[in-house]
């Protein structure tokens, strides 16, 4: 099974995601893998927003196998200072992820609510893109909304060993949770195990 959100190249294959735009050659010179181009929300600050929005264009149309991200919303003390930017910017990666029909990976950090909000205004105007939410540990409800708009989840180590995950994800149809080694590549496998038990009992 591939690693559906990493940001380092595994011989699974799955999904490598940039952090800062010093990442973005990295990602697209992974064997094997799908290269994510994006801004994480913690770096929203360090960007010109009208340039990324250009950038990202470039390529995305550069590489047609491409997805967007990682990008988002981080509400955490640590980071709600830049949210304005944060948003800006989410905005600029869904409106280019829409443009290209590509699938976009987010972040949310205390943001899932406004991140739903957010994604639901676009499916009113026909201007969703493809989701993914990655380290997901919203509520069934959210997660019943967010499935509703065709959103796919996945989950790493960190969620797999919570004392409720059984029931956090118990809910979630097969084919649209799916896991991920996040930052973490030595946890792979045993991210992998655990999934497999949980979803599966194998």
């Amino acid at each position: 099974m591939k690693d559906y959100h990493t940001h380092h190249p595994t011989p699974a294959g799955g999904s490598i995601c940039a952090v800062t735009r010093a990442d973005w050659e990295r990602v697209a010179a992974a064997e094997g893998m799908t290269p994510c181009f994006g801004i994480h929300p913690w770096h929203a600050h360090e960007v010109d927003v009208a340039d990324l929005a250009f950038e990202l264009d470039d390529w995305l149309s550069r590489y047609p196998h491409a997805d967007v991200g990682e990008t988002g919303l981080d509400a955490s003390e640590r980071h709600s200072a830049t949210l304005e930017q944060q948003r800006l910017l989410l905005h600029v990666h869904l409106g280019a992820a829409f443009r290209h029909d590509r699938c976009v990976h987010l972040h949310g950090v205390r943001a899932w609510s406004e991140l739903l909000t957010i994604l639901k205004e676009r499916a009113r105007c026909n201007t969703l893109p493809r989701v993914h939410l990655h380290a997901w540990n919203g509520s069934h409800e959210l997660a019943r909304e967010f499935l509703a708009l065709g959103a796919t989840f996945s989950i790493g180590l960190r969620e797999l060993v919570h004392s409720k995950a059984e029931e956090r994800y118990a809910r979630i149809p097969e084919g649209r949770l799916f896991p991920e080694s996040d930052d973490a590549p030595a946890d792979w496998p045993r991210t992998l195990a655990l999934f497999r038990l949980l979803r599966h009992g194998l």
